[in-house]
């Protein structure tokens, strides 16, 4: 079976943006992407040490009416763009607002189970890493070790669940767990 690490997209791999209402959130439009610092350098220094990449992201600003789900896609594009030849095995989309009452949003685990089921991965191995709390949620339902990042413009989104570990970044998240000489040396982190 395979590690793996399930990534949270925007505050994780992108910069959240300012919307029109004042708050943060996703890149509404292909121009507004921009990659985290270390992103890029995090995700192959930890595919070169074997663990299987995935995205896993709540995208809902077309179903909100924000913006079209075009536009989505065209910033997902882009992000592919920026993001060069960094294997990301899949990236999983829930594109519904939490009133829709869907089964892929997160904290639902759907498309970790499903990610899990199709690649071979070890979830009580694997790590789930995220900037707000149901990414947390998520990571524990199915097992996963849970990685939370500070980034500044999520910080309103989180404080409600505890984390394995926190972080500053994923840059920092994975040039620490790939230090690590055993899997069990990651269970608890300060």
């Amino acid at each position: 079976m395979h590690k793996a690490l399930f990534l949270d997209r925007d505050g994780v791999l992108d910069d959240l943006t300012p919307h029109e209402n004042g708050e943060w959130g996703a890149p509404l439009r292909p121009e507004d992407v921009r990659l985290r610092p270390g992103a890029v350098e995090a995700l192959r220094l930890a595919a070169g040490n074997g663990w299987l990449i995935f995205v896993i992201s709540n995208q809902p600003d077309a179903a909100k009416g924000k913006t079209s789900i075009g536009a989505l896609h065209a910033v997902h594009d882009e992000l592919l763009r920026q993001l060069g030849d960094v294997p990301v095995r899949e990236f999983f989309y829930c594109f519904h607002q939490s009133s829709d009452g869907c089964f892929c949003r997160k904290p639902s685990p759907y498309f970790v189970i499903q990610a899990a089921r199709q690649y071979d991965v070890d979830l009580e191995q694997s790590w789930f890493v995220g900037d707000v709390d149901t990414d947390v949620e998520c990571g524990r339902r199915v097992g996963c070790r849970t990685a939370l990042l500070e980034y500044p413009h999520s910080s309103s989104r989180r404080g409600g669940q505890r984390p394995d570990w926190v972080c500053g970044d994923l840059d920092h998240f994975v040039r620490a767990l790939t230090a690590r000489t055993s899997p069990d040396d990651t269970r608890s982190e300060d």
